[in-house]
């Protein structure tokens, strides 16, 4: 019975990958790295300062999805957090991006404006901050009806959480 041949390459190869796949583990991305001690947060309701209805709780829902998927860091009430996510929708805007013959828009850009703060919850230390994060959503218009608006208030809402989890657990 012949015995099959392995290369010489194999196991260094192997190696490789097992001691890659460990030290990216190592290196990941922690809450420590951010925020010192901060391992809970509370995420209150955002502020609406538009005309846009219920903008506000649809972006406070997400961020907080964002979060529970992410895992960094627990979401609790005020009482046991150590920090919390606060932010103010300040604008939704639109623009026209594309044009049908004439002047008359087929496709529009919608903006979703908000400042937002990471801020500790007994001293009030901002983590993090920004004033204008501008996230969007582009949407054709069909039916001349809100049902073509909803889309694009989806994504601008699920690219603007993913930009607040983001900027809560980098490291810089």
């Amino acid at each position: 019975m012949m015995r099959p041949r392995h290369s010489s390459g194999v196991f260094p190869i192997a190696f490789l990958c097992v001691f890659m796949a460990t030290m990216g583990c190592y290196y990941s991305t922690s809450q420590g790295s951010r925020a010192g001690d901060i391992r809970n947060i509370v995420i209150p309701l955002f502020e609406n300062a538009t005309v846009e209805a219920e903008i506000h709780e649809t972006l406070t829902d997400t961020v907080i999805e964002q979060f529970l998927t992410n895992g960094e860091y627990r979401i609790v009430g005020i009482r046991q957090a150590d920090a919390a996510i606060i932010g103010v929708i300040t604008d939704v805007q639109e623009e026209s991006v594309a044009f049908s013959e004439g002047t008359t828009a087929r496709e529009v850009r919608l903006w979703i404006v908000v400042d937002v703060r990471f801020e500790t919850v007994d001293k009030k230390e901002v983590i993090w901050e920004e004033r204008q994060l501008r996230t969007f959503g582009d949407y054709a218009i069909d039916t001349g009806t809100e049902t073509d608006r909803e889309p694009a208030i989806e994504s601008a809402i699920d690219k603007m959480a993913e930009e607040i989890l983001n900027q809560s657990i980098s490291g810089w």
